[in-house]
């Protein structure tokens, strides 16, 4: 066993969940004849929570006589296992950048981009459209909920649960907000030098790319979209002061908001920037490409035939309109995407977003050494308080990665932290068994963040035994206890989930 997963095992037995592992007695596996299941997980993502759920299911499993070999690898090489198909099941976690349940369905639609488990049936094809065309949201409704039966029919996925997001937050720190989809907005935050850290590390700075959490952590300080999501999980004006679909349902305009200022020397935001950066988007091999799918003129660019999409249409400064081939009310929320936000028209092909931005938003990158990103404040920038005083309050943020959870835990206690985002393995320290702040951490503010997300199990279905027989399938999703996830891993701060959409989602 190598040094490292020592380190890990240490830190689960911290959690207390090994407690019920250790208590529990397990059956005999004499005369079993299920196959073993290997399960895939990424060690270097949430290594403490995915370390200790694969734990819990190798003994759940094993006492239904389910035999489970566990696979943890680097991070690389889990997305070259998930890419390449060589996979039996693996832990999977999904979260949405907009508060859509076609976010969780996507990934079985038979023409998505990225399809974890390749999942075909033509049925279920044909429900999860019926939905995502609706023009009404009954219609919506009730084609997302049939796509959802057939789902569970067929087992591609086992959910497990969706996670709370707990802070602990510093004097002064009140004003920071975020919602169910993490994002975070600290331009309320009444300190002048404000201090976060994330025990993940990011990928990219570029917003067009933006797939990870922790660049979208990042990405979200210096750029913007024409819409935006507050804390309850409404879409609110942005870089639009407004929008209207046509009665027809096909053609969304927007009035853009006026002396809004690129950071740098790249000049005031116009609709032409607005086109220019949804086609670089679709230039940049974005994982978000898919959202223009139903834009008209988008096949043509696509192919070549095109250099710019006839559904992207300037019509004047401060109006931007998005022809839809097809009524299509979702259009606006696929908007919320950090890979739709908007970037000057006049940005150079080689620009380097790791040592500047070029964004809209409330702080402007400053630098960025590897682990520590350095921002400061944007006078120039347009939102305002509900008094209508200027946005930001800090006149600079840094946000430093620290993927030792002690090392951060420490750097808080020591108030070189203001905002701490409590990850799994800081639970036996700050939580009790009863899953309340103990009371050396009771002079913080304690917040807590129900998250629209889905942990779960992935099969590949095309892999036999596991992916081709739905019976052995059924049998993993009926020997889970969830409530022992819930309960004795994240001591109540988490919600037991047998669906693919999470009951926290309100639009549908």
């Amino acid at each position: 066993m190598t040094k490292r997963l020592v380190s890990i095992l240490a830190v689960v037995l911290a959690t207390g969940f090994l407690t019920y592992l250790l208590g529990c007695h397990r059956k005999t596996q004499v005369g079993s004849t299920k196959p073993q299941l290997t399960l895939l997980y990424n060690i270097e993502e949430e290594s403490t929570e995915k370390s200790a759920i694969a734990q819990i299911l190798q003994s759940q499993l094993g006492n239904a006589g389910i035999q489970v070999t566990l696979q943890p690898v680097a991070n690389s090489v889990f997305y070259q296992h998930i890419g390449a198909g060589d996979f039996q099941s693996a832990l999977g976690l999904w979260y949405l950048d907009y508060n859509d349940p076609e976010g969780f369905l996507t990934d079985f639609y038979s023409k998505a981009g990225f399809r974890m488990s390749g999942y075909q049936n033509a049925d279920y094809d044909q429900a999860y459209l019926s939905g995502l065309l609706a023009p009404t949201s009954e219609g919506k409704r009730l084609g997302f909920e049939h796509a959802q039966e057939i789902l569970l029919q067929d087992d591609p996925w086992i959910p497990l649960y969706s996670n709370n997001e707990l802070f602990l937050l510093a004097h002064g720190s009140s004003g920071f907000r975020s919602n169910a989809y993490q994002y975070y907005d600290y331009r309320r935050v009444a300190k002048t030098s404000l201090r976060v850290a994330s025990n993940i590390e990011l990928q990219t700075f570029d917003p067009a790319l933006v797939y990870d959490l922790a660049s979208k952590h990042v990405a979200t300080q210096s750029y913007e979209g024409l819409v935006a999501m507050d804390s309850n999980s409404n879409i609110v004006p942005a870089l639009a002061e407004s929008w209207q679909f046509s009665p027809s349902g096909n053609l969304l305009t927007f009035t853009l908001r006026k002396g809004v200022h690129f950071h740098g020397n790249f000049g005031v935001m116009n609709a032409g920037d607005v086109k220019a950066s949804f086609e670089r988007m679709l230039h940049s091999n974005s994982p978000y490409a898919y959202i223009f799918d139903y834009v008209v003129g988008i096949d043509d660019f696509r192919s070549g035939k095109s250099k710019n999409v006839s559904g992207f249409q300037v019509g004047g400064p401060l109006s931007f309109s998005i022809q839809l081939k097809r009524p299509f009310p979702t259009m606006l929320t696929w908007l919320l995407a950090p890979a739709a936000y908007i970037l000057p028209a006049n940005l150079p092909p080689n620009y380097s977003f790791e040592k500047s931005s070029a964004g809209t938003g409330p702080f402007i990158l400053r630098s960025w050494d590897g682990s520590l990103a350095q921002f400061d404040a944007n006078h120039a920038y347009w939102g305002k308080t509900e008094e209508g005083l200027p946005l930001p309050i800090p006149q600079s943020l840094s946000i430093r990665t620290m993927k030792d959870v002690n090392s951060m835990l420490t750097a808080f206690q020591q108030g070189d932290l203001d905002i701490l985002d409590v990850p799994l393995a800081l639970y036996n320290e700050i939580l009790d068994e009863n899953g309340k702040v103990r009371s050396k951490y009771a002079g913080y503010e304690f917040r807590e963040v129900p998250l629209n997300n889905l942990k779960f199990v992935a099969f590949k279905m095309s892999n036999a035994p596991w992916g081709t027989d739905v019976e052995l399938r059924r049998e993993v999703s009926q020997a889970i206890n969830r409530d022992i996830i819930v309960k004795d891993l994240f001591r109540g701060h988490a919600r037991a989930s047998k669906t693919i959409i999470p009951p926290g989602m309100t639009n549908w």
